[in-house]
């Protein structure tokens, strides 16, 4: 039931089309996923300065674009899906990171993990303000997908609590668990957590902060393939995926991208059940 109720006022609340005027920097074209990864600036009403990935309309030329063009487009949201449209190419920035999250670090805490191999535990606060470890949870299979609450774009956090609700809806006689973990490590604290989410935590579905764990949380995500940067600039911006481990802490499965289907996952999930019997 509260699977039902969360998507219902989800859906409800986009189902009005909203047109948001925005200004940026272009810092990657995904030509192929007809997606730019934009450093934008604060948009009064709906969103603080992020990084973040927006789609283009079909009528869009990605061709026309270069990296650290700055750019104002229309950011239009319709239901669950996204788009942007009428872009302007204002001029040039500079071409500067000094983001070292993206720097080669041969500290294997820090080192991408591949299926098969293990991902170091970790620890976060639960919304009770309770510490819990990963390997706690003592489950056949751990879920673990990445958020932050202030993420307004209906295709990425909310999409992915959403799936999660489901598979774990589907899932909740089993010995799975799903746990829904913030990196922003400033703002999402176990309190602003549990005030958002804590109508539709479950028994096998949880929200993790972040706060106070500073290295956890970025050795967890740079294991698991997780990028996520600004959080100290209160500037956001991350890219999405989702992680299966086993009780043993073993990488099984990953669920890359925006567009991992829930149905698809729960298949998958299934027959690794059998597998592990």
């Amino acid at each position: 039931m509260k699977y039902i109720i969360f998507l219902i006022l989800f859906l409800i609340s986009c189902n009005t089309p909203q047109n948001y005027k925005v200004i940026g920097v272009i810092k990657e074209i995904h030509e192929n996923e007809r997606k730019l990864l934009i450093d934008h600036e604060e948009i009064p009403g709906f969103m603080v300065k992020m990084v973040m990935f927006f789609n283009l309309h079909e009528s869009i030329d990605i061709n026309q674009f270069s990296a650290n063009d700055s750019v104002s487009f229309n950011l239009i949201i319709k239901d669950t899906k996204s788009y942007t449209t009428n872009y302007k190419i204002l001029g040039k920035s500079k071409n500067f990171d000094d983001d070292s999250f993206w720097n080669d670090d041969k500290d294997s805490k820090y080192t991408l993990k591949e299926p098969g191999e293990y991902i170091d535990n970790a620890s976060f606060i639960t919304t009770d303000n309770k510490e819990i470890s990963i390997s706690d949870y003592n489950s056949n299979f751990t879920m673990i997908s990445f958020i932050f609450s202030k993420c307004p774009m209906p295709n990425m956090c909310p999409a992915s609590i959403v799936k999660n609700q489901y598979l774990a809806k589907h899932f909740k006689n089993k010995n799975i668990n799903f746990l829904m973990i913030s990196f922003d490590y400033l703002y999402d604290t176990p309190q602003v957590l549990k005030n958002i989410y804590g109508p539709i935590e479950t028994d096998n579905m949880k929200f993790l902060s972040s706060f106070n764990h500073l290295n956890d949380i970025f050795s967890l995500a740079q294991q698991s393939g997780v990028a996520f940067w600004g959080v100290e600039e209160n500037n956001i911006g991350h890219s999405m995926r989702t992680i299966l481990i086993d009780n043993n802490l073993k990488l099984v499965k990953t669920f890359d991208g925006l567009d991992w289907k829930p149905s698809e996952a729960k298949r998958d999930i299934e027959n690794l059940i059998k597998l592990y019997r």
